[in-house]
């Protein structure tokens, strides 16, 4: 049963030098003839069975698009799918582009939560990140949210970028603090191999922060936000109390969701389903009435498994205690007991990715 309905919407103003996620900024569609792409690939899926509790709308940048489309897209969607009984509808933004009549626009769509790509409180933060929007827009943007009645806001922010110390982290702190926030998503600057920053960094011309200093970042984000009543509920999520990310959530749990859209993925009955990363592949596809799919990966036995760990040890949920005995001993002393569970604690969070590695998972069935 498909409970997660995931949307790319792939335009933005500007491509930024870390991203990595599939992206356009010059017009090969119109934004209302990629909406109608979408509802046709949608009906692709009619023989699936759907109890949808979450909507998310991801880019890209859905807020380049105006909300009257919106309006008629959501319309025509309802009458394809049941979004009555919807439990979160989020939309990603940057802060440059709605405001409080806009942001009251959507909520009258249903959306009642806004993801703020802010990146950075700090100018120099901003212009380090390739950022073209000012600190004021971001506070701008979250507090128009606020007036408007949508108060489940979340930021985004990137951390580790080039000469940025923990002075700058505390800055960031200040700002946020005073903000009506209830969920802060808190990335450690990656140079992807196809960005610009990851080809400056092959080349040695992007210096990032040594791995101790990491460290010290990434424990200043888990101890001051858990000050502020924030809960660490996955490796680089955090949350007030009843604010996690439900759809986001879907993911790590292993729940079923459908993705739509230029390189969207999915995970329905074990397959997960990567589509086509190339616009005009996809959009001939769907016309065809065909599924975009390019990528076609049956989870199941040891896949099923492995991948579990994979996305459950990021969250604090962990796994069930039954595969403890695929850790091995020396490993022991960065995981904690919770129930039936057995998860990381804060200092194995930091080493995850060693970690995962040493898993013992030829002790499982193939």
């Amino acid at each position: 049963m498909i409970e997660g309905l995931y949307i790319h919407i792939p335009f933005c103003s500007y491509k930024c030098p870390y991203c990595d996620f599939m992206s356009f900024t010059s017009p090969f569609i119109s934004h209302q003839e990629y909406l109608q792409l979408l509802l046709k690939e949608l009906k692709l899926y009619k023989e699936e069975s759907f109890s949808l509790k979450t909507l998310y709308l991801g880019g890209g940048t859905p807020s380049l698009i105006d909300t009257s489309l919106y309006k008629t897209f959501l319309k025509d969607l309802s009458l394809l799918v049941d979004t009555t009984r919807l439990e979160e509808f989020t939309i990603e933004c940057n802060p440059e582009t709605y405001r409080e009549e806009e942001f009251k626009q959507i909520a009258d769509l249903g959306i009642n939560r806004v993801s703020v790509g802010v990146q950075s409180f700090t100018e120099r933060g901003l212009k380090a990140l390739g950022r073209k929007h000012t600190v004021k827009d971001s506070i701008d943007c979250i507090n128009s949210a606020f007036k408007a009645g949508i108060e489940n806001i979340s930021v985004d922010i990137i951390y580790a970028y080039p000469n940025q110390t923990l002075k700058d982290l505390k800055e960031e702190l200040k700002v946020l603090m005073d903000l009506p926030i209830k969920h802060l998503s808190c990335y450690l600057l990656t140079p992807y191999e196809d960005t610009l920053f990851g080809k400056l960094f092959s080349e040695e011309k992007l210096k990032l922060p040594n791995s101790d200093l990491i460290a010290d970042m990434y424990l200043f984000w888990v101890n001051e936000l858990k000050s502020l009543g924030f809960e660490h509920y996955e490796i680089s999520n955090f949350a007030l109390p009843g604010y996690e990310c439900k759809h986001n959530i879907s993911y790590w749990l292993g729940r079923e969701f459908l993705g739509l859209g230029v390189s969207a993925w999915s995970y329905v009955k074990n397959v997960r389903l990567g589509n086509t990363k190339n616009i005009s592949k996809y959009s001939q596809a769907v016309k065809r009435g065909e599924k975009p799919v390019e990528c076609i990966e049956l989870l199941e036995g040891y896949d099923l498994i492995k991948d579990m760990f994979f996305t459950r040890l990021r969250t604090k949920w962990g796994i069930p205690k039954e595969y403890a005995h695929l850790i091995p001993e020396e490993l022991l002393e960065f995981f904690e007991s919770a129930e039936d569970r057995i998860r990381l604690k804060e200092r194995g969070m930091l080493l995850i990715n060693e970690i995962l590695l040493r898993i013992n998972y030829h002790a499982l069935p193939h």
